[in-house]
């Protein structure tokens, strides 16, 4: 059995001496220590019992007991303390919030949800590393895992909520690099060449989109964003895209000129033709573009057409590198 509390003097850099307390957790780990600005250990049991009716015994959030508790409001785009004080030093976005929300939730809360956050240390986050190695999630899936829980438990630290930062003593995994590969020259001509119709089902929206792609580069969310004020002669001009959150600043939140090909100009003038200068790729005038899935399917039929059937081989395709001119 022991106290609540348990008091300890140190001298500080001023040479006075100040009384310091550890508190304890419920199954009896010693937290702390943490200062009582107090000379006597009188003055300082009256204010640790003092924070004891007040239940702010060991500081933080009042009643914060565990990470499940801690991590409930951290992501919340109107409550957050976190996210108040980090939009004051840089652009953030909801879909970003929720996918940290979806982390926390699905990755986080699951393995950490019961532990106290001064438990957390460096040596229990490489266990949950190991964990999710053998339930076989790739390294880079992981240390997306990680970099949440590595900016909730700085926020921590830096809130005095834990002593000490526990990621200074743990790290990343390593990350393999893919082989990936881009769609030929031949394919690329099998799939925009003559014989489009034939491959693209007559869909020329899916199939100048992801010729757009293939030619440039763009991720698909750039190639929806794409309305026809910002088309001209010779290039398109890159300031936004369109995902499940609407019309909003690409990724990169990077603005640029994009050099194209005059037959690919002249094809997303024939969109144009429907949609003004809406967006390019639409089917309801402009208003709002096509959904992703519209162009990925399309994408993924065009590539069996063209005898790319094995599973392997279609993921394995990518238009992550701009083409040779067609």
């Amino acid at each position: 059995m022991h106290n609540d509390f348990t008091l300890f003097s140190r001298k500080v850099p001023s040479g006075k001496s100040v009384v310091y307390y550890y508190a304890y957790s419920d199954d009896g780990e010693r937290l702390g220590p943490w200062s009582t600005g107090q000379a006597t250990r009188t003055a300082a049991r009256n204010y640790c019992n003092g924070l004891i009716r007040r239940g702010l015994l060991v500081p933080g959030v009042k009643g914060m007991t565990t990470f499940e508790v801690y991590a409930a409001d951290f992501w919340d785009w109107e409550k957050s303390e976190y996210l108040k004080d980090r939009r004051k030093r840089r652009k953030l976005t909801q879909a970003y919030t929720d996918n940290c929300k979806k982390t926390v939730r699905t990755m986080l809360v699951p393995y950490f949800g019961k532990m106290r956050l001064e438990r957390i240390s460096g040596e229990v986050i490489e266990k949950w590393q190991d964990h999710l190695i053998c339930e076989k999630y790739a390294n880079v899936s992981i240390n997306t895992f990680f970099g949440v829980l590595q900016t909730m438990m700085k926020w921590a630290a830096k809130k005095k909520y834990v002593m000490r930062d526990p990621f200074l003593d743990v790290k990343k995994l390593i990350e393999e690099q893919k082989d990936i590969k881009i769609i030929t020259q031949d394919e690329f001509d099998k799939l925009f060449g003559e014989n489009w119709k034939t491959v693209w089902d007559g869909d020329f929206l899916r199939c100048t989109a992801n010729k757009l792609a293939a030619l440039t580069g763009l991720r698909c969310c750039e190639v929806l964003g794409l309305r026809g004020e910002y088309v001209y002669d010779d290039h398109i001009y890159l300031c936004g895209q369109y995902d499940d959150y609407g019309y909003r600043e690409t990724k990169t939140k990077v603005k640029h000129n994009i050099p194209l090909a005059p037959e690919l100009v002249a094809d997303l003038r024939k969109l144009m033709r429907l949609n003004g200068d809406g967006f390019v790729f639409s089917l309801d005038g402009g208003e709002k573009p096509v959904g992703g899935n519209h162009i990925y399917e399309g994408f993924r039929a065009a590539i069996q057409k063209i005898g790319i059937t094995k599973g392997s081989e279609r993921e394995a395709r990518s238009y992550a590198s701009r083409m040779a001119a067609f």
